[in-house]
């Protein structure tokens, strides 16, 4: 399978310190921009992408992040290759566990990191078929023939009235932050099409973007694509950070095998 991707972890208009962490394979990203063309061997190879939104006092979001990824990245590097699909999802629970309280114990231990925590968004690639898992309001989507399509729900509370026409939810599910935390893993259904195109956000870029604006942004190439929402979030305000990832499907394992891609 070949897998075409894109990224962008932007700093925004209004904070001073981006709390955002891109993780590609075994690439951490921020404050920076990323392409790549990369291969995942039909046997045993997988690949993990994720975006994660960190959150808390002083540095305490940037460590947050950046230590999800990090774990998230060491233990699918660590894992053995032949995880049946049960498994994996079990491995995916594992790090979302270990994460979180290791979380909650560093806040404890250093009180600047108190109550410090991150979203986590991501989507793992493996024998022509992909695993969404998520905690908190980063998004994953896809655009498949045209049609854009949001493949998880925030896990977001309703906010108390503040006077604001529209307040702002509350985030009900992070990895540390609180003493409840919960992983949503689900694999797709169905094998991966040639064309699949998925987006991942932090909620800096689709908080101010809309729906029908993210699908007509995504019908360019990849780059001028991130280029594009990175631009709009910034116009509309660009009050957090933004981390758009673009991945496409460019070959999948039907397609390499000699099967045709499915019709449109």
């Amino acid at each position: 399978m070949i897998v075409d991707l894109d990224a962008c972890c932007d700093l925004g208009r209004v904070r001073t310190n981006n709390e955002d962490m891109i993780l590609v394979g075994d690439t951490l990203l921020r404050d920076r921009a990323f392409g790549a063309r990369l291969t995942v061997e039909p046997a045993q190879g997988r690949l993990v992408v994720a975006v994660a939104d960190g959150m808390g006092g002083a540095a305490a979001g940037e460590r947050a992040s950046e230590h999800a990824m990090t774990r998230l990245a060491a233990l699918l590097r660590q894992a053995p290759a032949d995880l049946d699909d049960d498994e994996l999802t079990e491995l995916l629970e594992i790090w979302a566990t270990r994460t979180h309280v290791e979380l909650l114990d560093q806040g404890i231990a250093d009180p600047a990191c108190r109550g410090m925590g991150t979203t986590a968004v991501g989507l793992l690639l493996r024998h022509g078929r992909a695993w969404r898992f998520h905690a908190g309001d980063s998004r994953l989507y896809r655009l498949r023939d045209g049609q854009l399509e949001q493949l998880t729900q925030d896990h977001v509370a309703p906010a108390l009235h503040s006077g604001a026409a529209t307040p702002k939810q509350l985030l009900a599910n992070s990895l540390g932050g609180g003493d409840r935390s919960w992983l949503e893993v689900e694999r797709l259904d169905g094998e991966l099409r040639v064309g699949d195109r998925f987006l991942l956000s932090s909620d800096g870029l689709h908080d101010l973007i809309d729906a029908p604006t993210l699908q007509l942004a995504l019908q360019a190439d990849r780059e001028t694509a991130v280029r594009t929402l990175v631009r709009l979030a910034h116009g509309a305000g660009g009050t957090d950070n933004i981390s758009v990832l673009i991945v496409d499907i460019a070959r999948a394992e039907q397609a390499a095998a000699g099967f045709a891609p499915a019709p449109n």
